[in-house]
């Protein structure tokens, strides 16, 4: 079973207990595209057999998190989960400013990891470094917004904001909200996270771990991207590994793409190829249609 299995993590759930329970369940290969903190909840997208091949694809499409954004101290850890590093208060934080706000946080924009992080310096987790007292450097690095909207506005009454955040890849949350309360000038962490959307897999279509888990098809990563058809001599040349000409494509549907790839499909084969320029698109992976789920 080569699938996409959908899991709504619980709160204080770690992400490899969900794929450890999908694997027990499905009795297959499970793997994960990109987990979620222990703190945060929501969609996490599982993969299954080879499809964990495709990981690296899934990973790169844009995701939406909501977040309950808490103003007016700040955490070692940028959300309720640390220890108060900070405390100034939201008595005096005028809420009307946030709208004007917001535009800052579109299109790319150098941002900080936590030190509290899985990314891994010198072979290490950050966190663990950070929680044995080590001082954590962490370099800033690009992230892509597309947008944030404002759901609930800013409550003077308990200091707090909702908001939906459309970003990319790696993008760090935590970090958002402790920037925003950088320029609100009380500090702020997060104080609820939720996934609720990577690309056109939503949350609303996912299973409790305890639950029934449904397998999806693959086909349905393949919405995602700008989708290519090609002929029998060009599927050939493809699945040998052979770079093949992108307006030699049968037909092709619109959509994404990221970082170049391309959905290539055969009359026998799902793949991704990714676009090297001069029109050739090179493959990266390649999985039989009758393996699929």
């Amino acid at each position: 079973m080569n699938a996409i299995v959908l899991i709504n993590k619980p709160l204080d759930f770690r992400s490899t207990k969900c794929v450890a329970i999908a694997k027990r369940k499905l009795g297959v290969k499970v793997g994960h595209s990109g987990t979620l903190d222990s703190t945060a909840s929501g969609l996490l997208v599982l993969l299954t057999g080879n499809a964990t091949r495709f990981s690296e694809y899934v990973m790169s499409l844009p995701k939406v998190y909501r977040a309950v954004i808490q103003f007016g101290a700040e955490t070692d850890t940028y959300d309720y989960s640390g220890n108060i590093i900070s405390e100034k208060g939201y008595a005096d934080l005028d809420g009307g400013t946030f709208a004007d706000v917001m535009y800052k946080f579109s299109g790319y924009r150098m941002q900080k990891p936590p030190s509290v992080s899985a990314i891994k310096i010198d072979g290490k987790p950050a966190y663990k470094l950070a929680r044995s007292g080590e001082d954590v450097n962490m370099k800033a690095r690009p992230v892509f917004f597309r947008r944030v909207e404002i759901i609930a506005p800013y409550n003077p009454e308990d200091g707090t904001m909702t908001v939906d955040v459309h970003c990319g890849r790696g993008t760090y949350i935590r970090t958002f909200a402790h920037d925003l309360g950088k320029i609100a000038g009380c500090g702020a962490y997060i104080k609820s996270l939720e996934r609720v959307s990577t690309g056109t897999f939503s949350l609303h279509e996912a299973s409790s771990p305890d639950g029934e888990i449904i397998p999806l098809p693959l086909s349905r990563l393949a919405e995602n991207f700008t989708r290519i058809y090609v002929s029998s001599r060009d599927a050939q040349s493809f699945t040998n590994g052979m770079s093949i000409l992108l307006r030699n494509s049968l037909r092709t549907s619109r959509g994404i793409c990221v970082n170049g790839m391309i959905c290539v499909e055969g009359e026998s084969f799902l793949g991704f190829g990714k676009y090297v320029g001069y029109d050739y698109v090179k493959p990266e992976v390649v999985v039989p249609k009758d393996t699929l789920c």
